[in-house]
């Protein structure tokens, strides 16, 4: 027998199948997906590969062909569906096939983590009989009848849940252990799951007609042509509880299912909600997770112990065998995008795999992505509208514009306008809850000498330093360089050292100034550091131990609290400043998602936008909801420009250490585009921040109605020169968008 081996290697050159030997040891344990050890090269050196094939022959001559020498694993760590996806991904993304394994395998795989642990099992001993009847009878031995009755009973189990059924049972199993009555060995398990998650309520809910609407349509449908389905919902409208009714009927069928969500902050609320529902055939995983108990679910999921697992993108490669159905909760966010190579879009990759498998494709969200809604227009995506709040007496929040402009010009020169301040005012005197978003950490976003204008720039990226009051040092929010608060500026030796601009941090001395009476909380990356960080301060301010919650883009979504009335937007046109072709459809995303917050339950919610572009068409829309105009207005104004989705876009960064080549290497790109007349070519540019942990970025955009031609042509030139680059130390990252294969 010969093995088709990948190894774990990403270089071009030797990404592609080897053939190797599979000794008689081995040949019952040789199969598709196993890790195995093999010689590679000149010098015999022992590498890691994988399995992706079995065969009879081989053309590889007799005196050359080597033989594996290893396998580490009892267990194969991909499935024929998963090798399938990675081919996929190998084709689609612009990477080797061996990356795209090792993004597919289960993560930390190759750490030397044990994934077991050595737990005292107990089992019925050789003379288990003779001691029943011995002690069956007897009252001075009650407590050792006891123990073998439960042993009889239950079959063996580890040595501590005896030990906890039976109180004070030590001396009794010891004697019965002398006896040979009871066999206590070692046994290797698996550490115990991970469960973190947000203090939920049990309670079943009824589900509407509205929502009872939207299952019976899903279920027509795939039975029928089994497309993807939109459920757009306002938020509070109740899909969550959708999911878990999906979930259940899957389930029912013998399937299993996987919850996407965007950000690790929104899986304790998820995980709640669902391990209350599913108790042990729930499990989440996530990359604050150590590896074991990452490797825990995966393994419970390849040995069917699990049902439902939720978790970011990651979860989508878990090794279901009877895959049921895949829910996409928020399906807009950008984080379903990996910026990682394989730099894989979650959305249509779980698309693909629900092709392979035949699974239902379920997408959620309070503001579709564009490229989504554009596809229901085609009748590509089933659309089904949530226009309802689930909770009776819930509605939509009253949301206000103002005008931050005004405000500066009447001498407000605070972070809160006098409309939120005075509503935050009222908000505490009543015992109800407020939450503020600014979508920047920090305490600052630039610090600059008032003498000669001088900003304080990271020295290896082109972005200036953010100011953290914690600890008194300047950051960089893309190299993480932190350096010390100057006394004086390095250019000119001014003392008029300045800090401009909002973050978190400030945001949260201001609410404690202007409210000392308040408990605040904040949630960004610099306060939810370790696993349960999010969950501990999320489950703090459900529980009612704050009142105001600061937060970034963390809060934005997804979260349920009941005693949240007020909501205030403080800086609402960040977004629209990026130079980017959809940064109105983020800002009209997040204005939607963060406004959705307020007053879930009974409690009538309301909502502060403050903003310096109050005219904006985005800003304007969402604050109305009126979902159906931004939509057909972004989709024409994509149509008359020509950008996605309406056209196809491949999107190519370079990156280099040495800009003179990184900029010549993209002119040389796009001169090999511009060979074909069909193709709008944009650029290239420098990016926007042009150089990021002492590399030079610059983009090039090529359009074109053809998606199919694009590809091809693309894939032509990232192989003509993707080596010739990578001399030079330049590196070709193309992404796509509006393209389907």
């Amino acid at each position: 027998m010969f093995a088709q081996v990948i190894l774990s290697i990403s270089h071009n050159d030797i990404d592609r199948v080897f053939d190797y030997a599979v000794p008689e040891k081995f040949e019952g344990k040789a199969k598709l997906g196993m890790r195995v050890r093999v010689p590679f090269g000149k010098g015999g050196n022992i590498t890691e590969g994988y399995i992706v094939g079995l065969k009879d022959t081989t053309d590889v001559p007799e005196d050359k062909i080597k033989n594996i020498v290893y396998m580490p694993d009892d267990f194969p760590v991909f499935n024929d569906t998963m090798l399938k996806l990675a081919y996929w991904m190998h084709r689609r993304y612009f990477t080797t096939l061996s990356r795209c394994i090792q993004t597919i395998t289960p993560s930390g795989i190759k750490n030397k983590t044990d994934y077991y642990k050595n737990v005292k099992y107990i089992k019925i001993g050789d003379n288990f009989a003779d001691s029943l009847i011995k002690y069956e009878n007897s009252k001075k031995s009650e407590k050792k009848r006891l123990i073998l009755k439960y042993v009889l009973e239950n079959g063996e189990m580890p040595l501590s849940v005896l030990r906890n059924s039976i109180n004070s049972a030590d001396y009794a199993i010891k004697t019965l252990r002398e006896e040979k009555a009871l066999e206590v060995y070692d046994k290797k398990v698996l550490a115990e799951p991970y469960i973190n998650s947000l203090n939920e309520e049990s309670s079943v809910v009824e589900l509407n007609d509205e929502q009872k609407a939207v299952i019976d349509k899903w279920d027509k449908e795939r039975i029928a042509e089994n497309r993807p389905i939109l459920i757009h919902g306002v938020t509070g409208s109740g899909k969550t509880e959708i999911y878990m009714n999906m979930i259940e009927k899957i389930i029912s069928e013998g399937k299993q299912a996987i919850v996407l969500v965007p950000e690790i902050s929104l899986t304790p609320m998820m995980t709640g909600r669902f391990m209350k529902r599913f108790g042990n055939k729930a499990a989440v995983t996530h990359s604050k997770m150590n590896f074991r108990e990452r490797f825990n679910c995966w393994k419970r999921v390849q040995d069917g112990n699990i049902s439902v697992v939720i978790g970011p993108r990651s979860a989508l490669f878990m090794p279901f065998e009877r895959l049921g159905i895949v829910i996409i909760d928020e399906e807009h966010e950008k984080s379903y995008v990996s910026e990682t190579s394989p730099a894989y879009d979650a959305v249509e990759t779980a698309e693909k795999l629900c092709s392979f498998t035949g699974a239902s494709l379920v997408m959620g969200t309070a503001t579709p992505s564009v490229r989504t809604y554009y596809r229901c227009t085609e009748n590509k995506v089933v659309y089904i509208p949530l226009e309802k709040r689930a909770v009776k007496g819930s509605r939509q929040p009253e949301i206000e514009i103002v005008d931050m402009r005004k405000e500066l010009e009447e001498g407000n020169r605070t972070v809160f306008s006098r409309s939120l301040f005075e509503k935050m005012t009222k908000n505490l005197e009543n015992g109800r809850q407020t939450m503020l978003f600014i979508n920047r950490r920090g305490y600052s976003t630039f610090v600059s000498c008032r003498s000669c204008g001088y900003v304080m720039k990271c020295t290896h990226c082109d972005v200036s330093y953010k100011y953290h009051a914690t600890s008194g040092k300047l950051v960089c929010h893309y190299c993480g360089e932190t350096v010390a608060r100057p006394e004086v500026c390095p250019v000119c030796g001014s003392k008029y050292i300045r800090y401009f601009g909002t973050g978190t941090q400030k945001v949260e001395e201001e609410v404690k100034k202007y409210f000392p009476t308040a408990r605040v909380l904040r949630m960004d990356m610099d306060t939810v550091s370790g696993k349960n960080g999010y969950s501990n301060i999320l489950n703090k301010f459900a529980d009612g131990e704050a009142d105001i919650l600061v937060g970034t883009q963390m809060i934005a979504k997804g979260h349920d609290f009941k005693n949240v009335t007020l909501v205030g937007i403080l800086a609402a046109d960040m977004s629209l400043n990026t130079g980017e072709f959809d940064s109105e459809e983020k800002t009209y995303q997040l204005i939607t998602q963060v406004a959705g917050r307020a007053g879930r339950a009974e409690l009538e919610g309301k909502v502060v936008v403050q903003t310096y572009s109050p005219d904006n068409e985005a800003i304007k829309l969402a604050v109305k909801g009126n979902a159906k105009e931004f939509y057909e207005r972004e989709i024409s104004f994509r149509k008359t420009l020509g950008y996605p989705p309406c056209k196809a876009s491949i999107y190519i960064e370079f990156n280099g250490k040495n800009q003179k080549n990184t900029a010549e290497c993209a002119v040389m790109a796009a001169y090999e585009f511009r060979k074909n007349e069909e193709f709008e070519i944009l650029g290239p540019v420098p990016e926007y921040i042009s150089k990021i942990k002492d590399e030079y970025r610059y983009r090039l955009i090529v359009h074109s109605a053809d998606d199919l031609m694009l590809m091809n042509r693309a894939r032509e030139i990232y192989d003509k020169l993707r080596d010739e680059f990578e001399n030079l130390g330049v590196y070709m990252k193309p992404k796509t968008e509006g393209i389907r294969i």
